[in-house]
């Protein structure tokens, strides 16, 4: 894996379609791993409902992912510090996809939803 940096961009709705927004939410993105996942970021929900992270090679791997590449990533959403969302976990994540055409990275970027949720 690369040592640069990589975003991920989660886009949150309510159930009425609206941007998922208010100072009362916080975002966690979390590394699903075999023993302890790990927590890679909290953010908050800007105006159009999406959280952003930046993440790092080195954030990915842990005691129990030694040489993880690909990292299972989900979502948890926060109301007032009480749980109210838990996505599904999306399996090997890869952010080191290559243009097959220039051979250069085009994943460092991925978005992930929206997701409704219904708090």
């Amino acid at each position: 894996m690369s040592s640069g940096l990589f975003k991920v961009i989660a886009e949150f709705k309510s159930p009425d379609g609206t941007p998922l927004t208010g100072r009362e939410y916080s975002v966690a993105l979390l590394d699903e791993d075999r023993f302890f996942d790990d927590k890679l970021g909290d953010a908050a929900l800007n105006p159009n409902g999406e959280a952003e992270f930046l993440v790092t090679a080195a954030d990915i791997l842990s005691f129990d992912s030694r040489g993880e590449r690909t990292p299972d990533l989900y979502f948890v959403v926060r109301k007032d510090g009480e749980q109210v969302f838990r996505s599904d976990v999306f399996d090997e994540v890869d952010f080191e996809i290559e243009d097959p055409v220039t051979g250069r990275a085009k994943g460092l970027t991925q978005t992930f939803g929206p997701f409704v949720v219904d708090a």
